[in-house]
């Protein structure tokens, strides 16, 4: 394939901008990493919190049946918003936001956006959590700048905002353009709808709340189905974002105290060995020799 002059001028003049951010980004988090206070410590007395980690992942299951007898306190409630919070995010760019529906009369308004089932899982719940993505995520570069100002290089902070619209695809007519100029010549992001960039960073943050909630032994059920415009109109969520998840949060009902968890697929037919499609049997299998040991 034949390409004109100019093309490949431009391709070679964007190629060495672009490789001149992604080593900054790479020699940045290579040089950044500290093992934490808690991690030097578990590795000198060779200790392991991995026994209660298994047992919050193992024991979270979907509540359909909430007591409406009993409240989550508000110190329990925070604990599990400060946790929610320590979920990863690109960039640490945090780009969501979450409403927290709690009184009685909102919630039963808030039920009316649900879609079948759901809505009795509003009005039975005490907490319901909205999280909400930002669309618009480079809007927050100034507010992140600001809390990285005592942990950050100066010359990451300045080049936070071109990272973000970078990878969150902001512009995407843009992206495309160069995506399409430097791909031929060396990885580039591929570009998606800032939505979905924006999802996934959301994801992040509803999945470590249900765990975090799971930690105080409250039940939780997220949920997909019902009216977004509704949904925001009722919170007063601007446009600016949209509600990828709903999540319920309470104490279950004495019948789904012990409820048993749903199952799940082969991890052979999920994880593949190397490449998409090849066998991870030995895995699995040298797994189970190590724990029969």
């Amino acid at each position: 394939m034949t390409r004109s002059l100019p093309v490949l001028l431009l391709q070679l003049y964007i190629l060495f901008i672009s490789g001149s951010s992604f080593r900054m980004i790479l020699s940045h988090q290579s040089s950044r990493y500290v093992p934490s206070r808690a991690l030097r410590k578990a590795i000198r007395c060779k200790c392991t919190t991995s026994p209660a980690i298994r047992n919050i992942i193992e024991q979270r299951v979907s509540t359909k049946y909430f007591d409406t007898t009993r409240n989550v306190s508000d110190s329990v409630l925070a604990d599990i918003l400060r946790l929610t919070q320590r979920a990863p995010t690109s960039f640490n760019l945090q780009p969501y936001a979450c409403v927290l529906v709690r009184e009685k009369d909102d919630r039963d308004r808030l039920s009316s956006a649900m879609l079948a089932s759901n809505a009795d899982k509003v009005k039975s719940a005490p907490v319901i959590a909205v999280f909400a993505a930002d669309l618009e995520p480079s809007k927050r570069v100034p507010l992140i700048q600001e809390s990285m100002a005592n942990t950050e290089s100066p010359a990451y902070i300045a080049q936070l905002a071109h990272y973000v619209k970078l990878f969150a695809h902001e512009g995407q007519t843009m992206q495309k353009i160069l995506a399409s100029v430097i791909s031929p010549l060396k990885a580039y992001p591929t570009p998606v709808p800032t939505i979905a960039w924006s999802y996934k960073q959301t994801a992040f943050a509803a999945a470590t709340f249900l765990y975090a909630a799971q930690v105080h032994n409250l039940a939780t059920c997220g949920m997909e189905g019902y009216d977004e415009v509704r949904v925001r109109n009722l919170l007063n969520i601007p446009d600016r974002y949209s509600v990828p998840v709903i999540v319920c949060l309470g104490y279950p009902k004495l019948k789904e105290s012990k409820a048993e968890c749903s199952s799940r697929l082969s991890p052979t037919e999920v994880f593949f060995d190397g490449k998409f499609g090849l066998p991870s049997h030995r895995i699995f299998t040298d797994l189970d020799k190590d724990s029969s040991e």
